[in-house]
């Protein structure tokens, strides 16, 4: 077959339009990292952040809607509710890497959408728990490039050890581990940077999270930094007995904490402060190479975190995994086109949008979107718009109000060995309204149906619990909230977005409320005050839909996600029985390595032998190998 010349051009011309208009699409910097608060002044000692901040847009608002890593990281990347991903914790039976692929999520998630828009997809750090020395091959699908930290070591500073892409793991002996991703993730967007499409790059070091003997181990060059840094004194730092008797279930049974254990709290937290100073360079780093290389206008940057964290309060020592505010905000800033410097966001969010903000920077259009989204783009939102579309795509103002946070099973006290650490009964559904006239926290807690309302505008540190000593107004408020969260425990896709239409239309002819404020009206009394009440008939480590019966409409106990993904019914888990690396003596990351190159830790870096790697052991229920970390 033979073409003319003006066809070839006209080819050619055509290919060069694709590549241009694939090269012109922005990239996408994430760096996220491992349990960091929003609310008690992480980022406060983190200027780069702060110029991040001053250079794009802070949202106050951000959450996630499960306080735990395996579950909202999950969230994160296929834009859902966790009681539809059924990714519920971060060990077996109810979450934990294996768990993931087991139901064939990995098929059918954020990179593999992406690179269909034309991307490049890179991810260097921590995935998930259970991601490990049996693991790490075959690489995570849909990523271009992985670097992934390998349990047991991902909670390890000074001794870490990576599969890249699936291959024989290294260590990498003489560094810390934020030192080992900064000069990775540098080196990635050199190679990035070179290419002639866009890229989406995840960073996503460990810190701050704690190490399984104490406190997470900062960088050598900043553990004298902050020295008089405490964890602050809000109202609910370590509250007196009649303050802690509004809590409910194993919280409100917590003993205060003595100087000790208050002087615990402090180290743990300076210790947080000064890991975040070595991520804070590796923002610094990041943002200078895109400058530099002339596409840091053109590529939007996001610092987040995982979930939460709680120091002291409500006397708790340290962790997550709780419903309150400490938990489960989030750092969220952004930098990138069309965003306003400076600007500052009050309308609330979650992870679950992000993933349909990202195929909207990419270009996707909304009908092509994955079709089981609970979460809604945000992007006109971070370029100062307000849209009006209340349909596929989620953005209407009428979803913005309410979000739904769940959790399931145990949950630890973080990073003091000698603290009681295992708490079991932590399953929770709770509701937050967050509006800026009215705002309110209700859950639900596994442990004899315990009930807590705060109204979190006159209590922002949710000390009062309303539920215990109810007024008329209050219960019929307390019926509204339980409505919402009959239907939100167990909503997918546009109901998530919008739980009132559900809610209205078994209401009766006429009846018509968008938002709580309407349905607040008197002719609903009857209605709101007849819906079966949320509640768990036992406390359980997982999700099991007949043990949260009721649902509403009874129909979405049916759902739950399962039509978008498989069985994970008896999974098995996999880990090994190596012999440990030895890690590095001493503390790593010197000021001689603020600015070591790739080529500086790979000239110490090493194979992990057989004798490291060991056997691979299979552990099936109820003896499922242990999660590595929380």
């Amino acid at each position: 077959m033979k073409f003319g010349a003006t066809s070839l051009t006209a080819a050619a011309l055509a290919l060069a339009g694709e590549a241009l208009a694939a090269a012109s699409k922005p990239n996408i910097v994430v760096i996220m990292t491992d349990d960091q608060d929003a609310r008690l002044g992480s980022t406060d000692v983190q200027k780069h952040v702060q110029k991040l901040m001053a250079e794009g847009m802070t949202l106050q608002n951000h959450f996630v809607t499960t306080a735990q890593c395996c579950p909202s990281r999950t969230s994160y990347l296929r834009g859902q509710a966790a009681h539809n991903t059924n990714l519920t914790h971060v060990r077996a039976p109810g979450g934990g890497w294996e768990k993931f692929t087991a139901m064939g999520q990995d098929k059918d998630y954020l990179p593999h959408w992406l690179k269909k828009a034309g991307y490049q997809t890179e991810y260097l750090g921590k995935i998930m728990n259970g991601y490990n020395m049996a693991t790490y091959a075959p690489k995570p699908l849909g990523w271009d490039h992985t670097d992934i930290l390998l349990n047991p070591y991902t909670y390890e500073a000074n001794n870490v050890v990576t599969s890249i892409n699936g291959e024989r793991p290294v260590f990498y002996r003489g560094f810390h581990q934020t030192d080992v991703f900064r000069a990775k993730a540098l080196a990635r967007i050199e190679h990035l940077t070179s290419l002639d499409k866009p890229f989406y790059i995840q960073i996503a070091p460990t810190a701050p999270h704690t190490q399984s003997d104490g406190p997470v181990v900062p960088l050598e060059r900043h553990m004298y930094s902050l020295l008089d840094a405490k964890a602050p004194r809000n109202p609910n730092f370590n509250p007196d007995d009649a303050v802690q008797a509004n809590k409910v279930s194993w919280v409100g049974r917590l003993h205060r904490l003595n100087e000790s254990e208050v002087g615990f709290v402090d180290w743990q937290h300076r210790s947080r402060l000064q890991a975040l100073l070595g991520v804070d360079e590796m923002l610094e780093d990041v943002l200078a190479l895109l400058e530099d290389k002339g596409v840091l206008d053109n590529t939007y940057v996001i610092y987040t975190s995982d979930n939460g964290f709680h120091s002291g309060t409500h006397r708790q020592i340290g962790g997550k995994g709780l419903p309150y505010i400490e938990d489960t905000t989030v750092p969220m800033v952004i930098r990138g086109p069309g965003i306003k410097a400076g600007a500052v966001s009050k309308i609330p969010s979650t992870h679950i949008d992000m993933a349909p903000t990202y195929l909207e920077i990419a270009g996707v259009r909304p009908e092509d979107y994955p079709p089981f989204f609970d979460g809604r783009s945000l992007l006109s939102e971070w370029h100062g718009k307000k849209s009006s579309d209340c349909g596929r795509n989620g953005t209407g103002a009428v979803s913005k109000e309410i979000l739904n946070v769940e959790f399931w099973g145990s949950i630890d006290n973080a990073g003091k060995p000698d603290f009681p650490r295992g708490q079991p009964q932590n399953s929770y559904k709770t509701i937050r309204i967050v509006g800026e006239k009215q705002a309110w926290l209700f859950s639900r807690w596994c442990e004899g149906n315990a009930t807590e309302l705060y109204n979190t505008l006159d209590d922002p540190y949710e000390l009062t619990n309303l539920a215990l000593n109810p007024t008329a107004e209050h219960t019929r408020l307390m019926h509204r909230l339980n409505g919402l969260l009959l239907v939100t425990k167990s909503c997918e896709r546009e109901v998530c977005r919008r739980p009132w239409p559900t809610l209205q239309q078994e209401a009766g002819p006429g009846a018509s409320f968008r938002n709580l404020d309407e349905a607040m009206a008197a002719r609903y009394d009857g209605f709101f005050a007849a819906l079966p009440q949320v509640g768990f008939q036992e406390c359980m480590f997982y999700q099991y839909a007949p043990n949260e019966v009721p649902f509403y409409p009874p129909a979405a106990q049916l759902g739950l996600g399962t039509q978008w993904r498989g069985s994970s019914d008896n999974y098995p888990t996999h880990d090994t029985n190596g012999t440990k690396v030895p890690g590095n003596p001493g503390r790593m990351g010197t000021a001689a390595q603020r600015h070591a190159t790739l080529a500086d830790v790979l000239k110490s870096a090493r194979n992990v032998t057989n004798a490291e790697i060991g056997s691979v052991v299979e552990c099936v229920a109820p003896n499922y190998c242990p999660g590595g970390g929380d």
